[in-house]
């Protein structure tokens, strides 16, 4: 299938303020951004690594060590397991944990106005806070992509092992479908179908790598989308110092069984750099990094209210 329709999108501005907040949430300048319109589906959009090696590695933490934890909601109520005296990240390293295999187990969490996975709907009664520093990432992502005003209101965090996989399936649940959903992916490379708003049309497919922010607004915010598969790739964009963005631009081909092939988007990474994330538990940081050589994080954030809304009815 050939996929290579895609635009080059310029950078909005952001001010001297809003600068130094995308530094401190892990950003490359923005006029460095590398953004592409896809146009075979309009309203997707894919922003090319825009993440310093610290800044990765800062959410990639928050994610394992800090997200996982009460109040937020995780699967793992269903597995009887209680955090409220402790976190995923201990409580899976701990020799309790690791008898049970507590860290296969763990396959979402949820921020802000938390999904309701049996009746698909938000509730004024099942609601947290969106932690400060993924509101003002989102914000400065989204005003940076020409989505001014974005909400950060409801989080999903998604854990991917290696063999995991995501049903096709569309996100629809929030009051305002005119905001943009923004996807954050770190770690492992994804393969990602995107398709329209019913099955019958034949998805597209392409591959997110650790950094890479997908937006998806407009039409293709209705549209089914899945995860068939992840990959293990070599490079390790949080752990290095120079980062050269990849070419979007490609040939994707679809095997007999949906997988990739004669893929051109490459990344070039260079020196190594040490974790610098001002924990004292060295062993924790080399747990994290071996977690995220085998693992795919994905944080799904969507504004659910519409502008003139404070509550849901």
């Amino acid at each position: 299938m050939d996929f290579c329709a895609e635009k080059q999108v310029t950078p909005c501005c952001l001010t001297s303020e809003e600068q130094e907040q995308a530094k401190e949430v892990g950003l490359v300048p923005f006029s460095t951004w590398k953004i592409y319109a896809l146009e075979s589906h309009p309203g997707l959009m894919i922003i090319l690594n825009p993440f310093t090696s610290e800044g990765q590695q800062q959410w990639i933490k928050r994610c394992l060590m800090d997200y996982p934890c009460t109040p937020n909601k995780t699967n793992l109520t269903s597995h009887g397991i209680d955090l409220r005296n402790t976190s995923w990240w201990d409580l899976c390293h701990s020799p309790e944990g690791e008898r049970q295999g507590v860290q296969k187990m763990l396959r979402w969490v949820t921020l802000g106005y938390h999904h309701n996975w049996d009746t698909k709907e938000y509730s004024e009664d099942m609601k947290g806070e969106i932690p400060p520093p993924l509101q003002m990432l989102c914000k400065l992502v989204a005003k940076v992509a020409g989505f001014d005003n974005f909400r950060a209101e409801a989080a999903i965090v998604n854990y991917y092992h290696k063999d995991s996989t995501l049903a096709p399936h569309t996100d629809h649940s929030e009051p305002n479908m005119e905001a943009p959903l923004l996807s954050f992916s770190f770690g492992q490379s994804a393969v990602f179908l995107i398709g329209g708003p019913s099955k019958s049309t034949e998805p597209s497919a392409l591959f997110l790598h650790s950094g890479d922010i997908m937006i998806m607004s407009g039409a293709s915010r209705k549209g089914y989308h899945a995860v068939p598969k992840i990959r293990l790739v070599p490079e390790e964009p949080w752990n290095t110092e120079d980062e050269s963005e990849g070419n979007l631009s490609c040939e994707i081909n679809r095997n007999q069984e949906g997988d990739l092939a004669n893929c051109n988007n490459s990344c070039f990474f260079n020196k190594r750099q040490k974790l610098n994330s001002g924990e004292d538990d060295e062993q924790r940081l080399v747990k994290m990094l071996e977690y995220i050589k085998n693992n795919r994080i994905n944080m799904n954030v969507r504004q659910v209210l519409m502008p003139c809304m404070d509550k849901l009815p």
